[in-house]
Formats: C-alpha cells, sequence, structure tokens
C-alpha cells in the first residue's frame, strides 16, 4: 500500500497544537456521522495526546458529535493493573471519557486489558485486544475499518510502542503484539503493528518539543523505518503531521511551504508548513521560473537581507507579491499610500517606489525595533523622503489620522495583526475616497477560514473581517486564492464605493 502524501500542519505552541488537533478531531467527527457510523478513533496518550482530550472535553463543540455512534480504541498501552495513573486508558477516562458520562456507552470504549490474574502477561493482553477488534470487524475481518488513528511520536521517533530497532516493526500478520523491552518505564506495552496503523483511513502523527525536531525531520525526509519508526506511520486516505514550532524546527525550509494564516511556522501567526511533495514544490518552482518577470530589483533584496540580518521574521511578502502591489498602485495611480504593518520594510519598498516622487506612503508599525531596521533600509534605498512610518499601536494610530482630518489614501495595504482585521479595515474606509482600493493580506490562511471553531483567534479574525465585509454597503470585493513559496493563502481586494 502506498503511502498517502503527508500533510504537515505547524502551530504556534503545545497549547494551541491540543486546541487545533481537538478542534479538528470533533470537526471530522461530525462530517463522518453525516454519512456513516459506527465512526471509530483511536486515541494516543503523551502529553500533547491527553491535553488534546481534555480540550476535547472542553469545548462546546462536543455536543454536535454523536458519542453514542463513536467507538473509542488505543494505539498502545502501558501494562499496568487497571485504574494505573501511567494507563493511556486512566489518564483518558479523566480527560475526557467521564465527562462524556451516558452520552457514551460503556460498550464503546474499548481499552487495552490490564495486568490482572486472568491476563497474566502482554501476550494474552495482545491476543484479547486483537479478538475484541475483529468482534467489531463484521465479515472475516481483522479489525473494523478505523477512521481517524492519532499516534504520539517520541524523541526516538517511535510510534504507539512500535520502537527503533525492535522486532514489532517488521510483524506482518498479527494486528496486536508484546512488547517486553521498552526503552521507556515501564518494559511491558501493548501496540498496534504496522499493518492495522497502515489500514486506517486517516493518520494523524502528533508531537510537540524541540526534543523531537530531528525525529520529526528523519521522519517526513523517509528515513529507515528500522531507526525512526514514525517514517512508517501513513494512513490508506491521509496523512496527517500536526505540530508545534519547535518540533517542527529542524524541517528544511525547500520541503515546506509555510501559509502565514492556520495555526505556522511564523511569528505573525503562520500555522501550516506543508510537506513539500508534489504540489507545494510546483508552486514554489513556478515563483523561482517567473522571477525574470517580476524582476525584483537588488534594492528591494536589500531590505529583505537587512530585516533577515536583523532576526527580524521571515513574513514579509514574496517578490511577487511585492510585484503585485508595485502593479496595482501604479494600476491605481496612487499617489497617496496607507499600510499597516511595516515589519522590516519590504513591503513599504514596493510601494514607495511606485508612487511618484512626491507621493507618499504611511506605513504603521507596532514594535519600534522593527520600524528603526525598516527607516534604516529605505533611507539605504534613498526613499525617505516618501515614507512616513509611525510607531504605536496601529488603530490608536489610525483613529488619530481619521481625526485629524488627512487628505484621503488612494491605496491601502493591510498586512497586520489579523485579531483586529476588521477595525483596521473599518478605520481605512474613513481615511478612504470613492475608487480607493483596498488590499487585505493573509485572508485564506491555508483554507482554515472555512472552519467555524476554528480555535486560532487570528483566523476567527479573518471571519470577522469577512462578516463585516460582506455587510459593509461601501465595498465592492473578491478574494483572491494564491499558491507560491509562501504556501497557499489568498488576499482580498476592495474597492471603495
Amino acid at each position: 500500500m502506498s503511502p498517502a502524501p503527508p500533510e504537515v500542519l505547524v502551530h504556534p505552541d503545545a497549547d494551541v497544537l491540543a486546541a487545533a488537533t481537538a478542534a479538528r478531531l470533533l470537526t471530522r467527527l461530525v462530517d463522518l456521522q453525516s454519512h456513516r457510523s459506527p465512526v471509530h478513533v483511536v486515541l494516543t496518550g503523551g502529553t500533547v495526546g491527553i491535553a488534546t482530550l481534555r480540550a476535547v472535553a472542553a469545548s462546546p463543540a462536543r455536543d454536535a458529535v454523536d458519542w453514542s455512534g463513536v467507538h473509542l480504541w488505543w494505539g498502545d498501552e502501558r501494562f499496568l493493573p487497571d485504574g494505573d495513573p501511567d494507563r493511556n486508558e486512566t489518564q483518558a477516562r479523566e480527560a475526557l471519557i467521564d465527562t462524556l458520562g451516558d452520552a457514551l456507552p460503556v460498550g464503546n470504549v474499548h481499552p487495552v486489558p490490564p495486568l490482572s490474574p486472568d491476563v497474566p502477561d502482554g501476550e494474552s493482553a495482545a491476543r484479547r485486544y486483537a479478538a475484541e477488534l475483529r468482534a467489531h470487524a463484521g465479515g472475516d475481518g481483522v479489525a473494523p475499518q478505523l477512521d481517524v488513528l492519532l499516534l504520539g511520536m517520541g524523541p526516538d521517533g517511535h510510534v504507539a510502542s512500535l520502537f527503533p530497532g525492535r522486532p514489532s516493526l517488521f510483524e506482518a500478520n498479527a494486528v496486536v503484539v508484546a512488547e517486553h523491552h521498552s526503552p521507556k518505564p515501564p518494559p511491558e506495552r501493548v501496540s498496534l503493528t504496522f499493518p492495522l496503523i497502515r489500514s486506517a483511513r486517516e493518520v494523524w502523527v502528533v508531537a510537540a518539543g524541540a526534543e523531537k525536531a530531528p525525529a520529526v525531520a528523519r521522519a517526513l525526509a523517509g528515513d529507515d523505518v528500522r531507526e525512526t519508526p514514525a517514517a512508517g506511520a501513513y494512513g490508506s486516505e491521509r496523512t496527517v503531521w500536526l505540530l508545534d514550532l519547535a518540533s517542527a524546527a529542524d524541517l528544511p525550509t525547500a520541503d515546506a511551504s509555510v501559509d502565514p494564516g492556520h495555526p505556522g511556522g511564523t511569528a505573525d501567526g503562520g500555522l501550516r508548513p506543508r510537506s513539500a511533495s508534489g504540489a507545494e514544490r510546483a508552486w514554489a518552482a513556478v515563483d523561482e521560473y517567473v522571477a525574470p518577470l517580476v524582476d525584483e530589483p537588488p534594492a528591494a533584496r536589500a531590505v529583505q537581507a537587512a530585516a533577515a540580518d536583523a532576526g527580524l521574521p521571515d513574513i514579509a511578502v514574496s517578490a511577487a507579491q511585492g510585484r503585485l502591489l508595485d502593479v496595482l498602485a501604479r494600476a491605481v495611480g496612487a499617489r497617496r499610500v496607507l499600510e499597516i504593518g511595516t515589519l522590516g520594510g519590504y513591503s513599504t519598498w514596493w510601494l514607495a517606489q511606485a508612487v511618484p516622487a512626491d507621493g507618499t506612503v504611511v506605513t504603521l508599525e507596532l514594535d519600534a525595533e522593527h520600524a528603526a531596521v525598516a527607516r534604516r533600509s529605505l533611507q539605504d534605498a534613498g526613499l525617505q523622503d516618501r515614507v512616513e512610518l509611525v510607531v504605536g499601536p496601529a488603530l490608536a494610530s489610525l483613529d488619530r489620522l481619521v481625526a485629524s482630518g488627512t487628505d484621503p489614501f488612494d491605496l491601502v495595504f493591510v498586512d497586520a495583526d489579523k485579531q483586529q482585521l476588521a477595525q483596521y479595515v473599518d478605520r481605512a474606509i474613513a481615511l478612504s475616497r470613492a475608487g480607493t482600493l483596498v488590499v487585505v493580506d493573509n485572508v485564506v490562511r491555508n483554507g482554515a477560514v472555512v472552519d467555524p471553531e476554528h480555535p486560532d483567534d487570528r483566523v476567527q479574525g479573518v471571519r470577522a473581517f469577512y462578516e463585516r465585509a460582506a455587510a459593509d454597503d461601501r465595498l465592492d470585493g473578491t478574494v483572491v486564492q494564491t499558491v507560491g513559496e509562501k504556501g497557499y493563502d489568498g488576499f482580498a481586494l476592495l474597492r471603495v464605493r
């Protein structure tokens, strides 16, 4: 069976990772139940795995799931007595199962048999668990069709209790095995095997922490399963790696594209570097191919280099996007431009060189250090006379501009924190004239905007902007989805009536 190409979703930290995984799981369960029942889910333990279950329990969306049609299984278990606090089952009951009460029938919960007089060893537990799986398979199958299989990953690259170099990695027949020599305590464990893991429709590998970064990179690079077992974890239809920034730190930039928008790999909240197999590599290759048309000037590259040297986050627009701003500014004959979000001044450079010599770009930046980097770069480029750089919270700066009765702007570029996007655009309209063009960046966020329950407040900020803009009779607009070296996103193009 060929592996499904993996998706790699990167979240700012472990807390957001757990919340986003919980939201994703609840959404998937509701979607599956719209056309199939029962649904079979395999749980994982570990810090993030249990935090995910707590987030499911705390979410209002949990009530949208018909738990009577959900069966819960485990990918592995520590072979300990019933109720032992180190058992994944015990932790899962405390985090989620007990909170569901009667909504989740007792018979829908399928724990690995614990150590007891009737189950004295791991082999006995493995046989019984395999029989339990077979009993819910229907027909002659060895297990039910597993819809979502969650896996944690250790720093050594193990998943479930399949450890590097162990014979269980090569088990081809049994769907459940005993592990007697786990390098992590306790040594006795019970685990699903790769044949069953790979038969699941969707496999989600969840990992957080800098100590896991090398193994994450090896696994996604297709390392030998004997060295990095996680490299062999994939689903029959879909494989998703859910990471935090620390665990994704060693992923090569050539092998990932960053969406500055779902819970990603950027300080502004990009959440979605995706494994650059297939389409993502093509997107980046096309950006490289069209570079002669874009014709990024050396002065623009110098601004970008200065930002990188200063350690600013790599979240500025791409060269192709910068050229788009240049073309739009020239197309509308912009003399006065407002930019919300300066960063290192790369997009500011494109806008400033597009306006005439007596034109003005007013650019707003919250961070004084970022503003200082931008100011030096724009001065080196000889554009300081066209740029007015205002430092401070953008809403306060915008309110001062409105109160001052400043002349209207011809073009507005909004590329700042998304939580306040609706307010920024509202102020931008107040500072515009009929015909002003408003460009709002990062409003697709790798498709996350369609999720009303998404836990990232940046996504919710974009959704609030959409709702406000759609109801605003002062605007005509559209959204253009984009792909390229910056990943999958999009921008809103609005015209003030």
